[in-house]
């Protein structure tokens, strides 16, 4: 995980100046283990905060055509043999930047679509007088700029852009309001009005008179034929991209949850380290109070047992989660939808002290594989009834929903059940009419928790209807379904925060699910390879079959951490929240729905083990804010 940063002048006869690139690059210090360095000529200035986890001998930025094209990228390409080929380069040794250097003058600005990895780069081209950008398919690496007619700026944070004249730190109430909501509907948007993410899958190309942004790739299915072993297949994807994460320091470790995921990566991880005869392993777990909700140690030990891995077992005893928060919020720059995250720094800060450069990470099984629940529509869509009886009935005792309840909500939506709903919702109207009794309180979870005018302000009502659920239309539709979670905002957000947390502590979080090759062929696989006998994602559990423990393999549970949060506030943090929700609360007046926040800590105080998500999230995010808002304004007047 390195840090890039850039600087274009966009007034001509304006020089860039040494000063500010290195500034930026003070900045990202923390992103710098390795070293830093910056390149400029006369019109552009390029800067590399340096975490060599390629095992390559150049830090960057790096120059070619001499010195007509320079680029800085913080990157990983899987596929270099075959652009190799495709180049036709016989060097393997060629350092990735260079290789993205050779296909762009191949290819141009059409190049993202040939490379596949983990990406953010920019490629200042001299001849041409452009910048030219690009970020990987799903948002993996993190790219920020700010772009007004005197000055472009980018960054892998946003802290670099923000030290350059404060450029662009107004915040954006419309970010505060996807935050409070739960939705990070807008791929372009930060905390900041004039600071602006490039979003996954987009290009952007800069010059003295506009700055544009295109899209290269799209969410779609593989059209390559199937195997008739959809399960070896997919075995076959999975460990390539497992070695292809394990590529350049040997400083590898993986965390291990003891869920499908992680223990999944972990083993396949272990089987190529055991058979090109290297060191154990190391995986890192969190290890709570045995016999407790959160509980997962007979799973860990399970993979352990199996595989040849050496364990750091981390303790977590009196959970505390605004524990180091405001450290936290200084990371991150802002708001972020992480309740765990600082489980989550745990990890990365005790694999950072074992020397771990790169930590595998299962973060994305759920959404990357899917648990084909659109397969359930699809059933009743095509009237196969006593097949999604058998299929509900499975996965309810996998998931513990009702069963006679769920199916009849499918009759009630594609069967003749509807006609009964249809007249049993008429006559509920009428009788409200004769009552005279208002309608009970419909819409989205985060009704109460914003403040009415500030969601009128930001047409959040219309932003919830367009990205914060999915239509009828979509979830009818297994592969609809798929490629709109896939889709969704919090994909990129999730990347982001990991990203500036592991940052931190020298660590580059690495992630198998997201492979292009496999999300590509997941897409494609037909709803019963995902969701069968009750078990989602069962094209991954029958490819680990003999790799994972049983146990592990065929888990039905999942850790709920609603409950941990919960305890956790009440008992370490009484005084912080009821702080900021009394003699505070003039900070978040603007922002929040301050009476509805206050009933939602009510209700949880009086029955904590009976804590709704809504209020719990309603009382996490108004504390987050709070403690956000706080900083800034201290920020503002030490300026």
């Amino acid at each position: 995980m390195s840090g890039i940063a850039g600087i274009l002048p966009r007034q001509q006869g304006r020089p860039t100046a040494a000063a500010d690139i290195q500034q930026m690059l003070a900045r990202m210090q923390h992103r710098a283990r390795d070293g830093s360095s910056w390149w400029m000529d006369r019109t552009a200035a390029l800067g590399h905060a340096w975490l060599n986890t390629t095992d390559e001998a150049d830090p960057g930025p790096l120059t070619m055509a001499g010195g007509k094209l320079a680029v800085t990228a913080d990157c990983r390409l899987d596929n270099r043999e075959e652009l190799l080929a495709r180049l036709g380069i016989r060097d393997s040794s060629l350092a990735d930047g260079s290789l993205l250097m050779r296909a762009y003058l191949r290819w141009g600005e059409a190049c993202p679509t040939y490379l596949q990895g983990d990406f953010a780069f920019a490629i200042w081209d001299s001849e041409r007088q452009i910048l030219f950008c690009a970020r990987d398919h799903f948002g993996v690496k993190p790219f920020y700029y700010h772009a007004d007619d005197r000055i472009f700026l980018f960054a892998s944070e946003i802290g670099p852009i923000l030290s350059i004249g404060g450029a662009g730190a107004r915040l954006s109430e419309h970010q505060i309001s996807g935050f409070l909501a739960g939705l990070p509907d807008d791929p372009q948007s930060t905390p900041y009005t004039d600071i602006f993410r490039l979003p996954a899958r987009h290009s952007l190309t800069v010059s003295d008179s506009q700055v544009v942004l295109r899209r290269y790739w799209q969410i779609e299915p593989s059209s390559k034929p199937m195997r008739s072993d959809a399960a070896e297949e997919f075995r076959h994807l999975f460990s390539q991209s497992v070695r292809n994460r394990m590529r350049g320091t040997p400083a590898v470790g993986a965390m291990l949850s003891g869920g499908l995921d992680s223990s999944a990566i972990a083993c396949v991880a272990s089987l190529q380290n055991d058979m090109a005869r290297k060191p154990r392993l190391p995986t890192f777990s969190l290890i709570f109070e045995r016999g407790s909700s959160m509980d997962e140690r007979p799973f860990i030990d399970a993979v352990i047992g199996q595989q040849k891995v050496d364990g750091t077992l981390i303790a977590v005893g009196n959970y505390a989660p605004f524990a180091e928060f405001e450290r936290i919020l200084e990371e991150q720059e802002g708001t972020f939808l992480a309740p765990g995250l600082s489980l989550t720094r745990g990890i990365y800060r005790e694999a950072g002290a074992k020397g771990m450069k790169v930590l595998l990470d299962g973060h994305g099984g759920d959404e990357v594989v899917s648990q084909g629940h659109g397969h359930l529509h699809e059933l009743a869509n095509a009237g196969k009834w006593i097949e999604l009886w058998r299929e509900i009935r499975s996965a309810s005792n996998t998931y513990g929903d009702s069963m006679v309840g769920l199916y009849y909500q499918f009759l009630t939506l594609y069967g003749p059940a509807w006609r009964i709903a249809k007249l049993r919702h008429t006559t509920r109207r009428i009788l409200d009419r004769v009552r005279n009794s208002p309608a009970a309180p419909r819409g989205p979870s985060w009704r109460h928790l914003v403040n009415p005018d500030l969601a009128r302000r930001t047409d959040l009502v219309d932003r919830f209807h367009r990205a914060g659920h999915m239509p009828s239309t979509v979830s009818a539709s297994e592969a609809l379904s798929h490629r709109w979670i896939l889709s969704n905002g919090v994909v990129p957000h999730a990347f982001e925060v990991l990203d500036k947390a592991a940052a931190n502590f020298g660590v580059e979080p690495r992630y198998p699910f997201w492979d292009k090759p496999l999300v590509d062929f997941c897409l494609a696989l037909p709803g019963e390879q995902k969701l069968h006998n009750g078990f989602g994602r069962h094209v991954l559990r029958r490819a680990m079959e003999g790799i994972l423990p049983p146990s592990v393999q065929w888990r039905r549970d999942k850790i709920d951490f609603k409950s941990n949060l919960v305890h956790g506030m009440l008992g370490n943090h009484r005084d912080l929240v009821d702080k900021v929700l009394v003699s505070d609360a003039d900070r978040i007046a603007p922002y929040v729905n301050l009476p509805e926040v206050s009933a939602a800590y009510a209700r949880i105080l009086r029955q904590p083990d009976e804590a709704t998500l809504p209020d719990v999230q309603c009382v996490w995010r108004s504390i987050a804010l709070s403690l956000w808002l706080r900083q800034v304004q201290l920020r503002g007047s030490q300026a």
